[in-house]
């Protein structure tokens, strides 16, 4: 009689909130010193480092997830069930995949089996997880925004043209904020990116972190509304919930505008200057980025393989002509049709069904076809229901 014994795979996480790469460690040991207390077989470990367990976006978590219907391992192990998930909901998902990979979630701190009383027990600990991280990130918020209000910044690297002076309030970085003012003045001047950017790196200017400055860098900059001396806090995040409420960012109350909380490097009117011209842009290139409409999508079928062909946008040539075609929808290798013109094949087939369809004989003969499978269809229901009226 053979002894099976269980294989187990370690899962260890820790978060940004105050913890650092020892407590993977700490995490490890007990759960070495808990298999080797009940004689279990570790065959892997999964660790994610500054990952919040408030979302399943953990690269291990998932492999671990991944090879649980391997048959690699019977049990996955944590230290604490908070380490597996903080919400309620990805636990049960990934409790439940595990489950019918015929693995088994263990906690070294928690002592969980199959009762009533411990599953209600899970529950709590899993609701009192989530509680916490929900807290944490509100009263994390919650001194974030009286920082902002102190016109103090909050954190992580400050803008270009600005350094972090002792009392933590912006000062202006007279050499940066010289590009802040290259940047607006230039745009509002019709200048475009790329000569925006060849200006500043052919004379020496980088971004803050030392780099070479690109589109993104200067989008960024010309969107920030600090360089008119208004402090403003959590524009990103408002911006993001005005996408789902369709509300304008600016009346968000998660927003916060502090006018005068900052040293200004532009005016005002060159700030709204610019901002005219981008929304004027942001308008002239919907008509080279707007949805092409394809009549035959799904419609026809390649002479050569029998799909149905899409429509396809590509841009061509050193001018990057905008171009758009049908073509198979088996991949290049599979089939060797070539793509058709859209504008061609579209007029193609229009001209077809004008001499086909949209002319006055064939009109003439549908309405008589129409109005003679109505008089029909009248005078077989006429006849149905006198024959029930009897």
């Amino acid at each position: 009689m053979s002894i099976s014994i269980p294989r187990v795979a370690q899962y260890a996480r820790f978060s940004s909130d105050n913890q650092r790469s020892e407590s993977i460690d700490a995490q490890i040991r007990a759960m070495n010193q808990f298999c080797k207390q009940n004689h279990w077989q570790i065959v892997a470990v999964y660790s994610d480092e500054a990952r919040s367990a408030t979302t399943d976006n953990r690269p291990q978590f998932q492999q671990m997830i991944s090879d649980s219907s391997k048959g690699l391992f019977d049990i996955v192990l944590v230290h604490k069930l908070d380490r597996f998930s903080r919400d309620r909901y990805d636990s049960a998902i990934y409790k439940k995949r595990l489950k019918k990979n015929n693995v088994q979630l263990c906690s070294v701190l928690e002592r969980i089996d199959d009762s009533p009383e411990s599953i209600m027990m899970e529950s709590v600990l899993e609701g009192m997880a989530e509680y916490y991280s929900r807290n944490l990130g509100r009263e994390v918020m919650k001194g974030m925004k009286e920082t902002a209000l102190q016109c103090k910044h909050t954190g992580g690297c400050p803008p270009l043209g600005y350094d972090v002076g002792e009392d933590r309030k912006l000062v202006i970085n007279k050499h940066e904020a010289e590009a802040v003012k290259i940047i607006f003045e230039m745009y509002a001047e019709g200048h475009g990116y790329s000569a925006i950017i060849d200006y500043l790196n052919e004379h020496g200017y980088t971004t803050k972190r030392g780099r070479i400055f690109g589109k993104n860098s200067l989008y960024e900059i010309l969107n920030n509304e600090k360089y008119t001396g208004v402090f403003v806090f959590n524009r990103a995040a408002a911006k993001s919930d005005s996408r789902r409420n369709n509300h304008a960012y600016k009346t968000n109350e998660s927003i916060i505008r502090v006018p005068g909380g900052c040293p200004a490097i532009i005016t005002k009117a060159l700030f709204e200057k610019v901002q005219r011209i981008k929304a004027k842009n942001r308008r002239n290139t919907g008509r080279y980025h707007g949805k092409e409409f394809y009549l035959l999508t799904g419609k026809v079928f390649c002479g050569v393989c029998g799909k149905r062909i899409q429509g396809n946008l590509r841009f061509s040539g050193e001018r990057k002509n905008r171009l758009c075609t049908y073509r198979c929808d088996e991949p290049k290798q599979a089939c060797k049709n070539k793509e058709n013109n859209k504008d061609y094949l579209d007029a193609y087939v229009a001209d077809l069904l004008r001499q086909k369809i949209f002319n006055k004989a064939a009109l003439r003969r549908k309405v008589n076809a129409v109005n003679k499978y109505i008089a029909n269809y009248n005078a077989e229901f006429d006849k149905h229901y006198e024959k029930k009226a009897y």
